[in-house]
């Protein structure tokens, strides 16, 4: 017999899932949006505007001790949900930030379920759950050992993963080489990065 996760628990795993594909290495961030009857309406990570290039690739862009590179998670999976967002819940890795929360009553969503507590930018992160019920949107912050178990093993996998980089040589097209996990996109020693023209 199969045990089967309480829909909470089985989305905010699809979060941390999502977060693996983030390109901020700082903090990796994932989002779900989920319709009324459990169906995936979006999903998102933290990471440069399409057709950028990310921290990943390029080094953070810090202010305040934030890099400002990357869009949040929360916003990146509003905007693939478009109109669809209204009505729906939002499942995140970690609570929103200030300007994410009034993202999300704009979109009209109708829940926010997070993991854990992050501080975000402007200093405002304690307001946002104060926030966002004042705006009629339900939160809350799930626990469940079900959830604190997968993080446990998809941390393990991470690891390993980590190592596997580690134990892996990139060459750039200069000649150098690196480590595949402190490898970026580009030789900073030989090779400038072309950004996009304005």
């Amino acid at each position: 017999m199969s045990i089967r996760p309480k829909w909470d628990t089985y989305f905010m795993r699809l979060a941390y899932l999502a977060a693996t594909r983030a390109t901020c290495d700082r903090k990796h961030v994932g989002a779900i949006i989920t319709s009324p009857d459990h169906r995936t309406v979006a999903t998102g990570y933290n990471g440069s505007p399409i057709g950028t290039l990310s921290c990943d690739e390029i080094g953070h862009e810090l202010v305040e001790g934030h890099c400002v590179r990357t869009l949040h998670a929360e916003s990146n999976a509003i905007d693939f949900a478009g109109r669809f967002a209204q009505g729906c819940t939002l499942y995140i890795t970690v609570s929103p930030c200030y300007d994410c929360a009034k993202r999300i009553v704009g979109a009209q969503i109708n829940r926010v379920v997070y993991d854990q507590f992050y501080a975000g930018r402007y200093g405002k992160s304690s307001m946002v759950v104060d926030f966002l019920r004042d705006s009629r949107v339900e939160v809350d912050q799930h626990e469940s050992p079900g959830l604190t178990l997968f993080k446990q093993k998809l941390e393990e996998m991470e690891s390993m993963e980590r190592e596997l980089l580690r134990q892996t040589i990139v060459e750039y097209h200069c000649g150098c080489t690196q480590t595949a996990d402190t490898a970026r996109r580009f030789c900073a020693e030989h090779e400038a990065p072309r950004l996009r023209d304005a």
